[in-house]
This record gives C-alpha cells, sequence and structure tokens, in this order.
C-alpha cells in the first residue's frame, strides 16, 4: 500500500524563529535551546539579505523565502508557529498577513515605527538622504543597544569596537536594510487587519527602539481570536536577553504550551504550569 502523508503522519508543531534585521541568531538568547528543553521544536531559517553576512534584499524577498521554509514544513509538521524579536517579529506579521495557516505568533518587541527614546532625532533624515539617492553609509548602533543590563551593554559595546557581531546584533546595519525595514513595517501596518493567527505580545514599556505605540496598534488591529499582551518594566528592545529574559521565555512557552492544547481562556492560562528555570548566562 502506497505511504500517504496524512495527518497521522505528521509531526505535531515546529516554531520558525526569527532573529532581528542584520542579526545572526544571538539576539534570540536561550529561546531556541529552552523551547526545544521542554518540548517544542525549533528552526532558525537562512534569511539572505535579512541576516548578517548576506548582502541587503528588498523585504518581498524576505517573505518570499520564509513562505517557501513553510511550504516544506507543513508536509512535516501539523502546526506551524512563529516568534520574532524586533524586527524579526515584525516579518512574522508579514507572513502572517498573507497566510491562513500559521496557527501562533509570538512577538517579542515588535517594530513598526523607530520611535524609541534612543532613536536620534536626525533618523527621519536618513530616509530622505535614501530616498535622494545617498546611500553608499551605514547606521552605527549606539547606546544603550537595546539593553538595560549595564554589564550586558558593556559586553557588547566591546564586542562593537572589535566590529564584531553581537547579542543585539551587528555594529553596524546598512541604508539598503534600513529602507527596506521601512518598506516593511509600513506594509504590516497597511494589513494588520489581515491578521488571525493567535497574538503574544511582549513589550517593554521602557523600550529604547520603538515606543508601546507599534504593540498597542497590533493589539487593537489584528483579527485573532486570542490576543495577550506582557508589558515588561525592568527591559529594553532585546527582551530575549535582558534582565527579564526568564519571564519572556517563560510566557512564550506558556503560550505555545496553551495554544497547541486549545487551553488558551483567561481563566485557566496560567494554571498547571509553573515557570521553568533558565541556565546561568556566561560572563
Amino acid at each position: 500500500m502506497p505511504y500517504r502523508n496524512t495527518t497521522e503522519n505528521l509531526k505535531q508543531s515546529i516554531t520558525i524563529l526569527l532573529p532581528g534585521l542584520n542579526g545572526g541568531g544571538l539576539e534570540l538568547g536561550q529561546l531556541p535551546n529552552f523551547l526545544n528543553a521542554n518540548g517544542f521544536e525549533t528552526l532558525t531559517p537562512e534569511i539572505k539579505g535579512y541576516l548578517y553576512g548576506s548582502p541587503p534584499d528588498i523585504y518581498q524577498t524576505w517573505i518570499s523565502q520564509l513562505h517557501h521554509t513553510i511550504d516544506e514544513l507543513k508536509g512535516q509538521y501539523k502546526i506551524i508557529n512563529l516568534a520574532g524579536i524586533s524586527m524579526g517579529s515584525t516579518l512574522a506579521l508579514a507572513l502572517a498577513s498573507q497566510r491562513t495557516d500559521i496557527s501562533s505568533i509570538a512577538l517579542l518587541s515588535p517594530v513598526l515605527r523607530y520611535d524609541g527614546w534612543s532613536v536620534p532625532w536626525y533618523r527621519f533624515l536618513l530616509d530622505i538622504a535614501y530616498k535622494l539617492g545617498v546611500r553608499d553609509w551605514k547606521y552605527s548602533e549606539r547606546e544603550p543597544f537595546g539593553i538595560k543590563n549595564p554589564d550586558l551593554r558593556r559586553r557588547i559595546r566591546d564586542k562593537f569596537k572589535a566590529d564584531e557581531l553581537s547579542e543585539v546584533g551587528a555594529p553596524h546595519i546598512t541604508a539598503r536594510h534600513l529602507h527596506e525595514a521601512q518598506g516593511l513595517m509600513s506594509y504590516v501596518t497597511k494589513n494588520i487587519e489581515s491578521i488571525i493567527s493567535r497574538l503574544l505580545i511582549i513589550q517593554s514599556v521602557e523600550d529604547d527602539t520603538c515606543t508601546v505605540w507599534s504593540a498597542e496598534k497590533i493589539l487593537a488591529n489584528a483579527k485573532s481570536d486570542l490576543r495577550r499582551i506582557i508589558w515588561l518594566g525592568n527591559s529594553y528592545h532585546i527582551v530575549t536577553i535582558d534582565n527579564e529574559r526568564e519571564v519572556v521565555l517563560n510566557e512564550v512557552l506558556r503560550f505555545l504550551a496553551r495554544a497547541a492544547g486549545d487551553n488558551v481562556g483567561i481563566e485557566n492560562y496560567y494554571s498547571d504550569m509553573s515557570s521553568k528555570p533558565l541556565r546561568n548566562r556566561v560572563a
């Protein structure tokens, strides 16, 4: 009898993890290992033109590559989830606006506009310069690098002095990357109402890269049957590695576990699941 790829043959679920713009995955912190250790398979795909190490490409190509990845995984898994940090969250939203088969999405510091308190006042001038054809420039990351924790921030500063990739991504972002990010943010802002996937948003009220406006915009306009938001008060933008990383990882795990079992009601969302410990951060 020939083999048939029925739902009985499929694995339960996989969560696709999306790093930040021009990142290398370090900004996900312990999230991949943490989810794996607690029964959730993950994949951090290569996204050419988006991640560190490849020339920048248009944002539509970023989305197209991920569509291809998801289409392949659908032949192996019953449930496809997404989780992203920073622009990775925005990219996840773009995907979900074009598909109805994404079960759940964890949005960690989603960005719909760069309006945080550490963004320089002249940021808009860079966009104008790009439109005028001045494109041979890079934006240098600046303190606090999306990190409130002083020890971690010092370590990132040292890596950037050596021009190394760090837990917050690369020390520089090209003009093309930023231009395409602007296009992606604009696209998502216009298409939020197309999103029906279950959503978890984790957002710091002290985010230095984007204000709470982005999170509130998503929360108010997505058509998801479940929209949960967790507010943080002791972190900046890269919440996966900052002071409240244990809260962040456990909330992502709780969300995926509850959604997988359709146990998502407010009245039982926090029952039967205690927080899981993280391994100590390497100094």
